[in-house]
């Protein structure tokens, strides 16, 4: 296989522990080993490994990031709460509320979720009344 040089090389049905320790394996040799003469690698090889690192670092990355709206509205409706939740993600209240209410408007657009599931995310986020 060869190493990818954008996140869409990396296969979609790749494990993200496999792409984490792909990432992190490609970091070390291009950046840590390389840099402090821990292992000689020729200057072609090192942008190779720096390229596949970003990749593989881009594509851990986006995979993260779609999850992180199921995974918080998972967390509201278990009871963790608003501010455990946002705490949680190193988002403000307010912040988590605009995000889940795009990301749930989004969902919903784009046939994920129904009208139903969608009212729900609404009102796990709505402003307390009392």
């Amino acid at each position: 296989m060869s190493l990818p040089t954008r996140p869409g090389d990396v296969p979609h049905s790749a494990a993200l522990e496999l792409i984490a320790n792909r990432y992190s394996h490609h970091h070390v040799i291009a950046l840590v080993e390389h840099r402090h003469g821990l292992h000689a690698v020729r200057a072609a090889e090192v942008a190779e490994h720096a390229i596949a690192a970003l990749a593989y670092g881009a594509a851990l990355t986006e995979r993260v990031e779609s999850g992180r709206g199921s995974i918080a509205t998972n967390a509201l409706s278990a009871g963790a709460g608003l501010e455990r939740t946002a705490d949680a993600m190193g988002l403000e209240v307010w912040d988590l509320r605009v995000l889940l209410g795009q990301w749930a408007g989004r969902q919903h657009r784009l046939g994920l979720i129904d009208a139903e599931r969608l009212e729900q995310v609404v009102s796990l986020i709505r402003e307390d009344p009392s």
